[in-house]
């Protein structure tokens, strides 16, 4: 009989030292690419007001993320939320900063919570590593996010395919149908489900929203063109004469140096209701195990002087890798030979109680050397301890018994091979250096 205090919630994990492990990598590569980049770490709480989330200038409380926010009431009776992702609060850290000189670059990574649908790659709580800049309108920056995300899949070893969109492209469609005003907003939110749910899933969820079959036919003709990126810039452009988002796209191309993953998608709209200008969203090359995007985000420009009240705008861009949908992926390709088990560089043995205090001190020599070691504290037998060892993939094993004791000098055992060389504790370092 299972003990029901011991049962997990829906939608969470656990993650044993390989995986936490395997997941600090990931995190530890993309801090190294945004700070190559140079965007600067920031920290924002778990817990955020829910009118910043719900308001027309957050996330808009019509969006599937709003509806699946988990909601609380403090002891002041206030509506509280936790937070569902970093740009909101990012914004609303700007408009509380002031004194932070344009452009202000920054990095978030931690975890965000949605109470949705549970799949591979989708959970309850969940990890996000944010690059935003706010304070550059030019496509140029735009660029860089997409040239910072192909950097960051090349070091993490994953082939992408990045799409890029723009919401002034899909405006000017719905309007160019027919649709105007609050009812884009809610057509958008449709279009947004086309990968999840087909288009004939879209068809029927934007007659729901009372539009006419004609103007669904020619919003599903617009955003389905094919062709090059730029072959699909020249047909919209054929149709709905000049519009902004479409020169946007062009320029932010243009300006990307590996762009040969990098492709245009009319149709993708990002239903989140703050974005303004070009639309992000990343997914696998082989979708056949993950077919969610692992990697969206976009333009922002209206958000932070909407917060503000004062309709100013700061042009703002970013984008989000999503460290669960990554980590499953690269979970799922991994060789179990490349699986690290334990942060444990050398693994000290005393063969005789009476060295106990000795490899402790050389322990510590290896620690202030910068060697991560451990030791056995449990005097156990020479082949119980080299299992433990060899179970933690530890690579290297010191021992120290009497015939080493004599010659001042350790035994270091490489795990991989079997090999057994004696050397002094200098030489150590040097060698596992």
């Amino acid at each position: 009989m299972k003990n029901e205090a011991l049962q997990m919630a829906r939608g969470v994990r656990d993650f044993g030292p390989e995986e936490k492990i395997a997941r600090d990598k990931i995190v530890t590569t993309l801090k190294q690419v945004f700070e190559s980049f140079g965007y600067n770490p920031i920290e924002t709480p778990v817990l955020e007001r829910y009118e910043l989330f719900a308001s027309k200038f957050g996330i808009g409380q019509e969006s599937d993320a709003m509806r699946e926010t988990f909601k609380l009431k403090d002891q002041g009776n206030r509506d509280i939320v936790l937070r569902t992702e970093f740009t909101v609060p990012f914004s609303r850290f700007v408009g509380m900063n002031p004194q932070f000189k344009k452009p202000f670059k920054r990095y978030q990574i931690g975890q965000v919570f949605r109470d949705g649908p549970i799949k591979l790659g989708r959970y309850r709580e969940f990890w996000q590593c944010d690059v935003d800049v706010v304070g550059i309108g030019s496509p140029q920056i735009d660029a860089e996010i997409i040239q910072l995300t192909v950097e960051a899949f090349a070091k993490l070893g994953m082939e992408i395919e990045f799409r890029l969109n723009n919401r002034k492209i899909l405006n000017e469609i719905l309007k160019y149908a027919g649709i105007t005003g609050e009812q884009q907003i809610s057509a958008i939110i449709a279009i947004d489900k086309l990968d999840k749910i087909g288009v004939d899933g879209v068809k029927e969820e934007l007659k729901e929203k009372q539009i006419a079959g004609s103007a669904v036919d020619t919003i599903l003709k617009l955003i389905s063109i094919e062709g090059n990126n730029q072959g699909k810039i020249v047909q919209l452009r054929d149709v709905l004469s000049e519009v902004a988002g479409l020169d946007e796209v062009e320029q932010a191309l243009a300006f990307v140096i590996d762009n040969q993953n990098v492709f245009f998608v009319p149709s993708l709209a990002r239903g989140l209701a703050y974005y303004t200008g070009n639309v992000f969203e990343v997914y696998l090359k082989d979708s056949s195990k993950i077919s969610s995007s692992i990697c969206a985000g976009g333009r922002y420009d209206d958000m932070i002087g909407g917060f503000l009240g004062t309709n100013e705008v700061y042009p703002a861009v970013g984008i989000s890798f999503g460290l669960e949908t990554i980590f499953d992926a690269i979970k799922l390709n991994q060789n179990n030979d490349d699986v690290v088990k334990s942060v444990t560089d050398v693994y000290l043995l005393a063969l005789d109680d009476k060295y106990v205090k000795k490899i402790m001190n050389i322990a510590k020599q290896l620690r202030q050397a910068g060697i991560k070691a451990d030791m056995d504290y449990l005097g156990r037998k020479l082949k119980k301890n080299l299992e433990y060892a060899d179970s933690y993939g530890v690579s290297w094993v010191i021992m120290l018994g009497e015939s080493e004791e004599v010659e001042n000098k350790l035994m270091l055992r490489n795990m991989k091979t079997g090999e057994q060389e004696k050397l002094s504790v200098d030489q150590i370092i040097e060698k596992l250096r």
